[in-house]
């Protein structure tokens, strides 16, 4: 490979510094949970304020929550809005990806190069569905097995860095806590491997794992069950049962598309055929080290003698690599209540095979540095363009919002995709982010959500319009109705028997009807 010092850090920080700018640029987030994220933090930032009726129509839950990170961080008074606290973590969240996984990469002694592969990563999965807080916990994730790598060093502080690791879990527990369990189980199989032979050991370090078991008991038995009778959740059947039918008559007819890790993590870059065919490409540098391995050792181009794979910090790779596998192959698609699941570790397990390709005896060439280095641009770009055109499209949406925050927005979404990916499913919420305004919102009858509706208020429950859900609870009970796209014949007739609205507002694709 390129083995001057000066060329990589050249080409890692030259990225560093494009993402960082690309990211700094961007307006409206394309990703579809980030308004409902963004609505989260408004009213609970400004919950009982004069400035709006937050406190007639929503309440809050988040004292010893999972998942609330992100209402604490938005809160934080550095901040003017909340807005720009979550640009500011989305772009910790990107650029941190690439350079933990380049100190996992130094504390391995392996290729270093291997973290510009990770570049393509950047935008993952969670990170471009809105799932802000599943993308945070993953770097979270790594920044714990850069610190459990370095407990392998003798001369480590062994201590300081095992009570950093309780700490750094019980952050992720706040951030997300499917994640904070994968962190759980990540952790076992490292102490089950390291003290297999010392019980007392075993038990001792397990100790760090304690305030993280404790706060998801509580949770779950407690705080959850309260929560649930304030949403619709209470109304369907319970996670046990509803396991057990899926693992019984579901499960593998789910596995012809858990190659999706594949193409998950880009195919969204091109609507159909085209996003998959680069996606796949994009990925293919992940395992080419594998595949110029294979080549070269039936080529006897490597003998044994060249293979340093299976010390003992490569062990915890496979490991962590196994782990991601169970997630990813195993866990269910949905539980009631909260989806999706497994395609969740998609980025992780990629993450898991770049990290173990770095070690492979790879007969490198500058080539093949090459590669990597032009990949990693051409993701840059072709994201660039995807944020871009986005912008365009909607650089004018809050110019159709009501002024008016005391009268209730509800949402008719019948062009809910942008390149195929459904991500204006939550625009609406931009009432609240933006004005302090009242919108119906999915977020408030979520299984899991710290938002939720107050009974009292009325508000009505936002359906999705392109499911063919009917508008008529939303018409009786709106003042504004945002509309996304052509309201279809069925809806029209609808709208125009009830004559209570009317349009006062066209942008773009953007119409906003107001009630009579």
């Amino acid at each position: 490979m390129l083995k001057s010092k000066f060329n990589f850090e050249l080409v890692f920080i030259f990225l560093l510094c494009l993402h960082t700018a690309l990211i700094l640029s961007i307006d409206l987030f394309p990703f579809a949970d980030v308004p409902s994220h963004l609505a989260e933090g408004v009213i609970f930032k400004h919950y009982g304020s004069d400035t709006n009726l937050f406190n007639k129509y929503y309440t809050i839950h988040y004292l010893f929550y999972p998942n609330t990170f992100h209402l604490l961080f938005f809160s934080l008074p550095i901040f003017p809005n909340v807005e720009i606290a979550n640009k500011l973590l989305h772009l910790l969240t990107a650029v941190g990806l690439p350079i933990l996984v380049f100190f996992i990469l130094k504390e391995l002694r392996a290729n270093k190069w291997f973290a510009i592969v990770s570049f393509i990563l950047i935008y993952g999965y969670n990170l471009t569905f809105g799932f802000t807080g599943n993308a945070v916990a993953n770097d979270i994730v790594l920044l714990i097995l850069l610190l459990w790598l370095r407990t392998i060093n003798r001369n480590s502080n062994h201590a300081i860095y095992m009570v950093s690791i309780s700490i750094l879990l019980i952050i992720v527990y706040f951030l997300h806590a499917m994640v904070a369990l994968f962190s759980m189980l990540m952790m076992a199989s490292f102490l089950f491997y390291k003290y297999r032979n010392s019980s007392i050991k075993l038990i001792l370090n397990s100790l760090s794992l304690l305030p993280l078991i404790s706060l998801i008991l509580y949770w779950w038995f407690f705080l959850q069950k309260q929560a649930e009778t304030s949403t619709q959740y209470n109304k369907q059947e319970s996670t046990f049962a509803f396991l057990k039918s899926y693992y019984q008559y579901s499960f593998l007819q789910t596995y012809t598309k858990r190659v999706s890790f594949l193409i998950a993590d880009n195919f969204q870059l091109f609507d159909g055929k085209l996003g998959k065919v680069v996606a796949f490409t994009l990925s293919c540098v992940i395992f080419a080290p594998f595949i110029i391995f294979i080549y070269n050792y039936f080529k006897k181009n490597i003998t044994i003698t060249h293979f340093r794979f299976l010390n003992e910090s490569a062990i915890y790779l496979i490991l962590f690599f196994a782990v991601n596998c169970i997630c990813f192959f195993l866990l269910p698609a949905k539980i009631p209540g909260q989806e999706p699941l497994y395609e969740r570790f998609s980025t992780m397990l990629l993450l898991s095979i770049i990290l173990m390709g770095s070690k492979l005896p790879i007969l490198y060439r500058v080539s093949f540095s090459y590669v990597i280095i032009t990949l990693a641009f051409i993701h840059l770009t072709l994201w660039a363009q995807y944020f871009f055109q986005f912008n365009q499209e909607n650089k004018y949406f809050e110019q159709i919002l009501p002024q008016d925050n005391t009268k209730i927005l509800s949402y008719m979404n019948y062009d809910p995709a942008y390149r195929g990916r459904m991500v204006y499913d939550h625009f609406q919420n931009y009432f609240i982010v933006k004005k302090q305004g009242i919108s119906t919102s999915k977020v408030i009858d979520y299984r899991f959500g710290m938002v939720r509706r107050k009974n009292s208020g009325g508000l009505p429950h936002q359906g999705h319009m392109y499911y063919r859900d009917s508008p008529r609870e939303l018409l009786l009970k709106s003042d504004y109705i945002l509309v996304r796209g052509i309201i279809p014949p069925r809806d029209q007739r609808l709208l125009d028997s009830m004559n209570t609205f009317v349009n006062v507002r066209n942008i773009y694709n953007w119409h906003l009807l107001k009630r009579k």
